[in-house]
């Protein structure tokens, strides 16, 4: 299969530098505002690290307009020509394309909710006249006996009702090592080889089947590219807290997205859901060690997805977010309690990638994506420390 045109370089440098020259000139301008404000005799040492503190905020703000406004262009003079789905790509084998395994990785979760999806997903699938180039698979790390013993049993009843026997799979892992990554990565070194692609999702996700279809030809017409993510949009919360953020997210979600494609094109990330994978590079490139040192810094990698994506790019591979791929939805914590906890690990995650930011071998885009995964969390206490 012939390589896969892509943007020209200097069209990805200049995207990025006019993007980041924004980002500069906006804080800069910014910064001599707020140094006019100070006495014209000199600066002392509190309102230096008060301006130092009030630039790297000012410009975390920044990188999140620009994205914004670029995304609002985007959609506003249409779609992007250098989106994945719209380039053209390499003509696919004549052949029936790979079977491709979808995953849902599971852990102590509602098993009705979980079934449910996957039965939408199955019938969605149907439809589309596709359904025998996949596969499920249930990856459960369930420990409860009782919940464990009720997914397998929905599972037989799905795999009975839905005809999915050698189509419908589970296992139960028999230790939780390195929680979902190790699960992924179990089930790669044990039945990856029988697939091109895999499809991961969440135990709250759910896609259609005309998305998961064109994921595989995207994949297929692409072969340089080992991951794309999908924007999911947060749907079927019913509580006052998780309407604010789905009518948020439908608001701004997708123009976000599309200035974040802007900007990385074939450097984007990974968000652990709702995306395709390449397996074999996968396989290659992503296995994770232990950091070195106690929690929350050491220990197994808990946001792991924004590694892998980092050491697919590490390797050549593209990684790219199909932000205009319609159909990829996920539900929210219902409550602020529930987000709370949610966010706590995301927290502790996060805050791992600031030794990975200075790690060997990751590109500058990379290093950038750690490094706004850990603004994400250090911003507020930043702020915190900018007003007393």
């Amino acid at each position: 299969m012939a390589q896969s045109p892509r943007p020209p370089v200097m069209g990805h440098t200049l995207r990025r530098v006019v993007f980041f020259l924004l980002v500069l000139l906006t804080t800069l301008i910014a910064l001599g505002l707020m140094a006019s404000a100070f006495h014209s005799n000199g600066l002392s040492p509190m309102e230096l690290l008060l301006l130092l503190l009030y630039a790297i905020l000012f410009s975390w703000i920044c990188i999140s307009f620009w994205t914004a406004f670029m995304g609002f262009c985007v959609i506003l003079f249409g779609r992007d020509r250098w989106a994945i789905s719209r380039q053209p790509g390499a003509s696919p084998d004549s052949a029936a394309p790979p079977r491709t395994a979808i995953l849902m990785p599971i852990y102590n979760e509602d098993s009705e909710r979980v079934f449910a999806g996957l039965r939408a997903i199955h019938q969605s699938l149907a439809e589309t006249g596709q359904l025998d180039g996949f596969d499920f698979f249930i990856l459960s790390d369930t420990r409860d006996p009782d919940v464990w013993v009720e997914e397998e049993l929905r599972w037989q009843d799905m795999a009975r009702a839905l005809d999915g026997k050698g189509r419908i799979f589970y296992r139960n892992r028999p230790e939780n090592t390195s929680r979902k990554s190790g699960n992924l990565e179990d089930f790669c070194t044990r039945w990856g080889g029988h697939y091109r692609y895999m499809i991961v999702l969440d135990a709250d996700s759910i896609m259609k089947g005309e998305t998961l279809v064109e994921m595989v030809r995207l994949m297929e017409r692409h072969p340089g590219v080992a991951l794309i993510q999908t924007p999911p949009v947060p749907v079927n919360r019913e509580s006052l807290f998780a309407r604010i953020l789905q009518f948020a997210s439908s608001i701004y979600g997708r123009m976000f997205t599309a200035g974040l494609n802007y900007w990385q094109l074939g450097e984007s990330n990974y968000w652990g859901h709702n995306a395709i994978i390449r397996i074999q590079p996968f396989l290659d490139c992503c296995g994770l060690p232990k950091l070195p040192g106690r929690e929350p810094f050491g220990g197994d990698i808990l946001s792991h997805d924004f590694v892998e994506a980092a050491l697919l790019r590490r390797a050549g591979l593209e990684v790219w977010l199909a932000y205009d791929l319609e159909g990829s939805y996920e539900e929210i914590p219902p409550t602020l309690i529930d987000y709370a906890k949610r966010d706590r690990r995301w927290c502790q995650g996060n805050l791992q990638h600031l030794r990975l930011a200075l790690s060997h071998g990751f590109n500058a885009l990379s290093r950038l994506h750690f490094s706004m995964g850990v603004m994400s969390y250090m911003a507020s206490p930043l702020w915190l420390l900018f007003l007393i």
